[in-house]
């Protein structure tokens, strides 16, 4: 009786380790099929920023998706000038910005800082709204909501706020 407990008990952990190894497999292909578009994004947008922006180094990506998506790529050309490629996802068109000519992600960040005292701030993007290139900060505001502001690159000015998402 002993015996048939022992073998029953085995067989039982046997059948949660494998219960226990599909669940993890199964998440693992989840999260990869999740993430590939966004990766595919990243490394197309990589692409194009090299060949048109003539970028020799790249340091950031940023996905900015409001009335339109931009793929930003931040680097350094092959004149070591730090800039950002942005590229519009619909048309392909690119534009080129000097870093130099408009406030950091940090800037942008602080400024949010400051005038919405956020709990966390989640994600920090460079797009455009309209045809004004804008820092998009998202964040949880004191309430513990999302919210975001739109920033002007060129200064960081405020362009809009939507709380309480």
């Amino acid at each position: 009786m002993k015996r048939v407990d022992q073998h029953r008990n085995s067989l039982v952990r046997t059948i949660l380790l494998a219960i226990l190894a599909l669940i993890i497999f199964g998440s693992a292909i989840i999260y990869w099929q999740a993430a590939a578009p966004y990766h595919d994004a990243q490394q197309n947008a990589v692409k194009l920023a090299k060949r048109y922006g003539k970028l020799k180094k790249t340091a950031n990506f940023y996905l900015f998706n409001r009335k339109q998506t931009y793929f930003t790529v931040a680097g350094t050309n092959q004149q070591n000038q730090a800039v950002y490629v942005m590229i519009a996802q619909k048309s392909a068109h690119i534009n080129i910005y000097q870093q130099a000519s408009g406030i950091s992600q940090q800037q942008a960040e602080k400024i949010v800082k400051q005038d919405q005292r956020p709990k966390k701030i989640m994600k920090t993007a460079l797009g455009k709204w309209g045809k004004t290139p804008v820092w998009e900060v998202t964040y949880l505001n004191h309430q513990g909501r999302l919210s975001y502001t739109l920033l002007k690159f060129k200064n960081g000015d405020l362009v809009k706020t939507i709380q309480n998402l």
